[in-house]
């Protein structure tokens, strides 16, 4: 995918993007739980994100960190949806209520156990 949007940028393109990943040198115990804890589309076959825009062709890669905003987003998830409980276990159903509240606990012990990031990537496109 990041060859293809390279592809589609002008010379000296960039592109950005906000991306949620299972950070390098986890133990296979921490990576499991880092893979069962984030969004389904999160582990990347233990390749760095820097080392992904770098094979696809990308250069000047720049990273900012804003793993605190994704736990601030994720507590603020779960707080205001055990706030509306009962509403929205009605409307979703509870069970499925009940599921996403417990992937959004997992999520939030994961961010803070250090097993999961989000970073904004900004790159240019290299020479052809």
């Amino acid at each position: 995918m990041l060859r293809a949007c390279r592809r589609l940028l002008r010379p000296a393109g960039k592109i950005a993007f906000y991306t949620i990943f299972i950070p390098s040198g986890l133990s296979p115990s921490e990576y499991r739980r880092a893979a069962r804890s984030g969004p389904a589309a999160v582990t990347s076959q233990r390749r760095e994100q820097g080392h992904l825009l770098r094979s696809a062709g990308f250069t000047r890669i720049e990273e900012t960190d804003v793993t605190e905003a994704f736990l601030r987003t994720t507590r603020a998830w779960l707080e205001a949806r055990s706030r509306y409980a009962g509403e929205l276990s009605e409307a979703e159903g509870e069970a499925p209520f009940r599921d996403r509240q417990r992937r959004y606990r997992l999520q939030a012990g994961a961010i803070e156990a250090g097993l999961l990031r989000r970073s904004l990537f900004v790159a240019a496109r290299g020479p052809q």
